[in-house]
């Protein structure tokens, strides 16, 4: 923490010389200065005052930091989707999920999402075992193929 001292002019009764004074920082530069914590984790620091000195202009912006976005690249972005055209029920994504502590309304844990390639027509089949997803499958192909 930098403090910054100013000669103050003072009565001659007064025992000091000199006034601390911390200013008042941009968010942006308090991220910087915490090692790149996060804005929310700044607001937590600063509404819980579990930092003395910590002093934020809080009207000052609080721009994506540059450093921070390229430390989470992996690889370079891919280019743009090739669309690769299919008939009909040719290719279906599936997915089964679950299972959920809540049971919805008829008592089903778990459901099954089938999205056709071609329409991106999605169906879903809801499931109170994970055992009931192969025939929900195997049902939702013979209705395509008819």
């Amino acid at each position: 923490m930098r403090f910054k001292l100013v000669p103050i002019t003072t009565p001659k009764d007064y025992k000091y010389s000199f006034h601390a004074n911390t200013s008042v920082l941009s968010w942006e530069i308090w991220h910087q200065r915490f090692g790149h914590i996060g804005y929310l984790g700044l607001q937590r620091l600063l509404d819980k005052s579990m930092v003395n000195g910590f002093c934020v202009d809080m009207w000052s912006p609080r721009p994506d930091c540059v450093a921070c976005t390229k430390s989470k690249h992996a690889e370079k972005p891919y280019g743009l989707a090739e669309k690769k055209d299919t008939k009909l029920g040719e290719l279906t994504h599936v997915d089964v999920w679950g299972k959920y502590e809540t049971a919805s309304i008829h008592g089903s844990h778990y459901y099954v999402v089938m999205i056709d390639n071609a329409s991106r027509y999605v169906t879903v089949e809801f499931l109170k075992k994970k055992s009931q997803a192969g025939k929900k499958i195997i049902e939702y192909m013979t209705h395509q193929m008819a």
